[in-house]
């Protein structure tokens, strides 16, 4: 007989994440010999007849909603992200200049990012200082598949490299709406002229300057339509 889950709802079942073996065991032993519990990823629960991961299951679903559209668990969940992201480029032996700075290696912590972001709501307001447009932390209720594919809220808050040759240096993150980071990728300013108003540009431009003064000369080159100092893909 399945196990049942903590809030007493479901059965629940694990598969061990060396050997494939499923069974009620909620832990293992690595090849290093370490105790370690089986992760969500290797969890299942059985809802309706059928063996369902957590994002399945109605009331677990209910409460990740809750949280990661929480201060707190939407930066984590933007920590994460940006953590994966340091990581893959490592793999790929794309060394940026500068280091992560946000790193933080405790579980459910991201004390740097928190006190980054605000401290620019402290200097920019709670929006993104680009459009203006007020954040949002809100994690979509939506299943993401083939068919339902979106990029989540237009005005949730998300992490930007202004130059994508820096890392996640806190001289070189700013916190846009999803909208601005969607819309603006690794285009030049000249290109970024056909995508936003003018005004939206000169607040671009004036926090560029503000966080890289020595590139008060760029900006100049850019609007003449020189290259813009993001990295190409």
């Amino acid at each position: 007989m399945p196990a049942i889950s903590g809030s007493g709802k479901h059965p629940i079942r694990y598969t061990h994440p060396i050997t494939g073996v499923v069974s009620l065991q909620s832990w293992y032993i690595n090849e290093q010999g370490i105790k370690k519990n089986i992760s969500s990823k290797y969890t299942e629960y059985l809802v309706g007849g059928k063996w369902v991961k957590s994002k399945l299951v109605p009331h677990l679903r209910e409460y990740s909603i809750k949280y990661y559209s929480s201060k707190k668990g939407f930066m984590l969940n933007i920590h994460g992200s940006m953590t994966r992201k340091v990581k893959d480029r490592i793999k790929r032996g794309r060394i940026l200049h500068g280091e992560f700075e946000f790193k933080d290696d405790r579980r459910g912590r991201c004390d740097k990012l928190l006190e980054a972001f605000d401290k620019q709501v402290a200097r920019y307001g709670d929006r993104c200082p680009m459009t203006h447009i007020p954040f949002t932390m809100s994690k979509p209720n939506e299943l993401r598949d083939i068919n339902n594919y979106h990029g989540g809220v237009y005005s949730n808050v998300s992490a930007d490299r202004i130059f994508n040759p820096i890392e996640y240096t806190e001289q070189n993150t700013i916190f846009t709406s999803q909208l601005w980071n969607l819309k603006k990728g690794t285009s030049s300013i000249e290109e970024l002229k056909f995508i936003f108003m003018p005004e939206v540009l000169e607040r671009y431009k004036a926090i560029v300057i503000e966080r890289f003064p020595d590139q008060r000369y760029k900006i100049n080159e850019l609007e003449n339509g020189a290259e813009h100092p993001q990295e190409r893909r």
